[in-house]
């Protein structure tokens, strides 16, 4: 075989087998980050889209989720929604809860843990027409009250009703309790004297409305709550830990978001709401900034002491099946790596 048809097939080689070369000699020197596949998640939110809930929506809107690699659906919340069964059941993988609700269930052996409290403090309060002369839970004696729970998501409204009866040393038997409304047409109508309510969503409509009402505030008479809480089952932490810290650290970023910019928790919000009124959702976000921000800890952060309180207030009304320590109820492992150990 002629010498330069050799060569001509040795310099072919060559020149297919140079871009294998140069790329067997830079590898080493690269870092190969495989693609992880989303991680797809939906949480269960307490009620209705409004701006009670605008950290999600600020999280998914400005792509917080998705910098973590979570695609995250977002449930509203409708009436007589049984919202522990669903995350329990796993129809949802996360939820927003009251802290009563969840000690109830934790006391029937549920397995959630709490997260993350939103609110660090209640925004219940229980109101009466101002021409009703009802200003103290003394007033309530042989008044129609409504404040019972006939879906089992609503137990922050019932289990305060009891604790301040109790405080005043009141039996929930000398009023006729009957099922809480949250259209409040028979309070209203006047069929109704006293009903429990929400100040930051409630309390604010019936004001514009034009009813004017005493209230009366559960924390002046013994019941110091936190309110919407963030949880998960105890499986979802044993088997995806990674993802769960992911997924709240984006979250609190996005309510970090909303207590810095209300008008850009509002204008977020009214992208899901279908109460499209603007006044309404700033008032309601000017009434849940303190509630959520309280200026003693880091958005989020829970105390031992405050859910033991909680528990006993609880537990002295008979309302948990079997007592249970408190410490099995949350975990702070993932506000503590978000934040150092003391949540300043």
């Amino acid at each position: 075989m002629p010498y330069f048809h050799l060569c001509d097939k040795k310099m072919k080689y060559v020149f297919y087998l140079l871009p294998v070369i140069l790329l067997a000699t830079l590898l080493p020197n690269c870092q190969y980050t495989a693609i992880q596949p989303q991680d797809e998640v939906t949480v269960q939110l307490k009620a209705v889209h409004q701006v009670q809930f605008a950290g999600f929506y600020i999280a998914q809107e400005k792509g917080y989720y998705t910098a973590e690699n979570i695609k995250v659906n977002l449930m509203e919340g409708e009436k007589d929604l049984a919202i522990i069964p669903r995350v329990i059941y796993c129809k949802s993988d996360f939820a927003i809860v009251s802290p009563e609700s969840m000690l109830i269930a934790a006391g029937k052996g549920s397995p959630l843990t709490a997260l993350a409290v939103i609110y660090r403090e209640s925004p219940i309060v229980y109101v009466a027409l101002s021409s009703s002369g009802i200003t103290r839970p003394l007033d309530f004696i042989d008044k129609t009250v409504a404040t019972l729970d006939a879906s089992g998501s609503q137990k922050d409204l019932e289990t305060q009703f009891y604790i301040i009866m109790k405080k005043q040393g009141l039996s929930p038997a000398q009023v006729k309790a009957v099922a809480w409304d949250p259209e409040f047409i028979a309070f209203k109508r006047g069929q109704i004297q006293v009903t429990s309510c929400y100040a930051t969503t409630d309390l604010i409509m019936m004001k514009q409305e034009g009813l004017r009402l005493n209230l009366i505030w559960p924390s002046e008479y013994g019941a110091n709550f936190y309110s919407d809480t963030l949880v998960t089952t105890d499986e979802m932490i044993a088997e995806k830990p990674g993802m769960v810290a992911r997924f709240l650290r984006a979250t609190i970023k996005g309510w970090q978001a909303a207590i810095e910019d209300s008008q850009l928790a509002v204008d977020v919000t009214l992208k899901y709401a279908k109460n499209k009124a603007p006044q309404l959702q700033m008032a309601m976000m000017e009434a849940k900034v303190p509630l959520i921000h309280t200026g003693e800890e880091r958005i989020g952060w829970m105390k031992h002491g405050v859910w033991q309180q909680m528990y006993d207030q609880l537990w002295e009304q008979g309302l948990l099946e079997k007592a249970f320590s408190v410490d099995r109820l949350y975990n702070m492992k993932f506000l503590q790596e978000l934040y150092g150990r003391a949540g300043k």
